[in-house]
């Protein structure tokens, strides 16, 4: 399990530059306030693309991949009006499940701090912070035994990854 759990905190890790769906609401033409960034894939990759979706002071939606295989890499999103970076400043609580007999692994972590910076286009000078949430499930391929196989990448087309960020941004 701690190769899978690995494997799968270094995707999450990469996704951590990785966001938000919004909860928050500011006026049209609000330079600051609740920004949030939902982050989803379906992909096993190391560096997956992530269907990015932003709301609150700004909505669009792009898309979002890590910028190196390095587990603390920030996640580059790119939206039609230009890019920005979201970097992991530390880490949450994680907790991961496994089922034995379907072999179905869950990873959660929740309460990760993140910041919002970089920006080019539309987003040059963003600043801002946030909290994520971020969930990985799954199902790992069977050994011979019919136990788990733990070490292995999970199968392909069970896995999804969601990350959620929220926080306070503010535009120039």
């Amino acid at each position: 399990m701690a190769g899978i759990l690995a494997k799968v905190a270094a995707i999450l890790a990469a996704a951590a530059g990785t966001v938000l769906l919004t909860t928050g609401w500011s006026v049209p033409g609000d330079p600051s306030g609740t920004q949030r960034f939902v982050f989803t894939t379906h992909s096993t990759a190391a560096t997956p693309f992530f269907r990015a979706v932003a709301t609150g002071v700004f909505r669009a939606t792009g898309t979002a991949q890590a910028t190196s295989n390095a587990p603390t890499a920030p996640l580059k999103a790119t939206f039609p009006d230009g890019t920005l970076l979201i970097t992991q400043v530390s880490a949450g609580r994680q907790s991961r499940a496994i089922n034995t007999t379907t072999c179905a692994v869950a990873f959660t972590e929740t309460g990760a701090r993140f910041m919002v910076a970089s920006g080019t286009g539309k987003y040059k000078g963003i600043s801002g912070k946030g909290t994520a949430t971020l969930k990985f499930t799954g199902r790992l391929p069977k050994l011979g035994n019919g136990k788990c196989n733990e070490s292995a990448t999970p199968i392909a087309g069970t896995t999804t990854s969601f990350i959620d960020v929220s926080g306070p941004v503010t535009l120039p």
